[in-house]
């Protein structure tokens, strides 16, 4: 602390200290993919800014953070990756901030660029009944469990068998992205499916135990491979132009989960109903659900088609 005016003040770290200390107290709250993206937007922050990292954080200007917006943007990168990398350093500036560390926030100033995402495609009954016929091993147990719960790719493939109670006909599971808990009703196909393996399969902690030791990025990781059984079953990737340099698709393992909130939409399933299946925060750690509830989405679920 310094005295300033007879007043008390922090002494400023520098930026480098700051935002490594903002990190680590990130880790402690966030899922492991969102500190990972923290984490790369405050690298990247750090190697634009050079020398000037070592500066004190009172320093910093909206012009530097201009420059590391410019210098994203220069990357070719999507006009979304570039928001969220500047969102990542306002988000840490504004903390500062409350602390009494900085007056104002310079991140604020600066003028984001427009974004236009990328809408999602989904897959109809028929195609995932495709896709089932062409798809080996677990990859029959991933389909179905995405298609079937709307989990994102991480969640299914790290699905235990204590999250699956047979016998109740539901399936508990923790989402990466958010950290909330997740109860669902089991569809009776994807129950069949999960009995059956229960009845032949070695004792294993993860439904699929294969899957759960697999990345999902990289040219050879689980979205790759997914794209590679959608060729192989003749469906469109649906591919699009971005505002970057990567071509992308409407429809990877992720239009599952839309095919999910898409297939109950259609069956006339009310939103908050949805938003309560594909997950939903809540105060408390695990959300309890009454008999009755239980027994409305157990119903909404029974409305998503068979294959």
């Amino acid at each position: 602390m310094e005295r300033a005016g007879g007043e008390e003040t922090l002494r400023s770290p520098t930026i480098k200290d700051y935002f490594t200390q903002w990190l680590a107290a990130k880790k402690v709250h966030k899922a492991a993919s969102t500190n990972a993206r923290y984490d790369g937007a405050v690298q990247n922050f750090f190697a634009v800014l050079g020398k000037k990292a070592e500066k004190l954080l009172t320093s910093l200007t909206s012009r530097d953070v201009e420059h590391f917006m410019k210098s994203r943007a220069d990357e070719k990168l999507s006009p979304s990756t570039v928001v969220l990398s500047i969102k990542v350093i306002r988000t840490a500036l504004n903390a500062a901030r409350r602390q009494g560390i900085i007056t104002t926030n310079p991140a604020e100033a600066v003028e984001l660029p427009q974004t236009k995402g990328v809408e999602r495609g989904t897959f109809t009954p028929e195609e995932v009944k495709i896709l089932m016929a062409v798809a080996e091993g677990e990859w029959k147990t991933l389909i179905l469990l995405a298609y079937y719960t709307g989990a994102r790719l991480s969640d299914c493939c790290r699905m235990a068998w204590a999250d699956a109670s047979l016998s109740e006909g539901t399936i508990t599971y923790t989402q990466a992205k958010t950290g909330e808990k997740v109860t669902l009703p089991i569809h009776s196909e994807l129950l069949a499916h999960l009995e059956k393996l229960a009845g032949t399969d070695k004792p294993e902690v993860f439904i699929m135990p294969r899957m759960a030791g697999l990345k999902s990025g990289g040219r050879n990781g689980l979205s790759q491979t997914f794209k590679r059984i959608m060729r192989k079953a003749g469906l469109d990737l649906q591919a699009v132009k971005s505002a970057g340099v990567r071509q992308l698709s409407r429809r990877t393992f992720h239009a599952l989960r839309h095919s999910f909130t898409s297939a109950l939409a259609n069956q006339g399933v009310p939103a908050e109903v949805r938003m309560k299946l594909t997950g939903h925060k809540t105060e408390g750690e695990h959300q309890k659900y009454t008999h009755h509830e239980m027994d409305s989405l157990r119903a909404a679920i029974q409305k998503i088609p068979s294959l």
